[in-house]
């Protein structure tokens, strides 16, 4: 293959390289197989109508769970439906930091650390995450400060992390 790929062949290269792991991360974010499968489809529809420079598979893998959680966002709000607290952004970082192993062990492996959070730590991403409350807006109503909300959102997120790495590496 020549150095310039037209929009097809990079289309086919993406889906190659990243269509599992979108799936696995729609899974992840809360979608039936049914939906990730339909949600996986619309995501390279849409890069296939809106091209983007690739700068590496990192960048395009991260470019394109971006797109996915928009798409899944969208048909959440199109359905009237709870966005759930899988979405919110420690999903993001679990994936990221546990990449090669199964997706079904990292989303039974979030579940397992979400419950094992503290009261206040699982108030505060509900508020932020579910309830898409400001930083402001979640100090006042955990009668706090904002820097303790930054500081406990980002120890939780962390945790999270560190929670979900050591159960997929067992």
């Amino acid at each position: 293959m020549g150095a310039l790929m037209t929009r097809q062949e990079h289309l086919i290269a993406l889906m190659t390289d990243h269509q599992a792991d979108v799936w696995r991360f729609l899974r992840m974010l809360g979608c039936d197989r049914a939906l990730a499968d339909d949600l996986t489809q619309e995501v390279f529809l849409y890069v296939l109508d809106h091209p983007f420079v690739d700068l590496g598979r990192a960048a395009a893998a991260g470019y394109l769970r971006k797109a996915a959680r928009h798409h899944y966002l969208n048909w959440l709000r199109a359905n009237k439906r709870v966005l759930p607290l899988e979405i919110d952004v420690a999903s993001e970082d679990a994936w990221a930091q546990t990449t090669g192993d199964s997706s079904d062990d990292r989303v039974d492996a979030l579940r397992r650390c979400l419950d094992k959070l503290a009261q206040r730590q699982r108030q505060a991403l509900d508020l932020k995450y579910r309830d898409t409350r400001s930083e402001s807006e979640m100090a006042q109503h955990m009668e706090t400060t904002v820097d303790a909300i930054k500081g406990l959102l980002k120890r939780t997120r962390e945790q999270l992390r560190q929670c979900v790495q050591g159960q997929v590496k067992s």
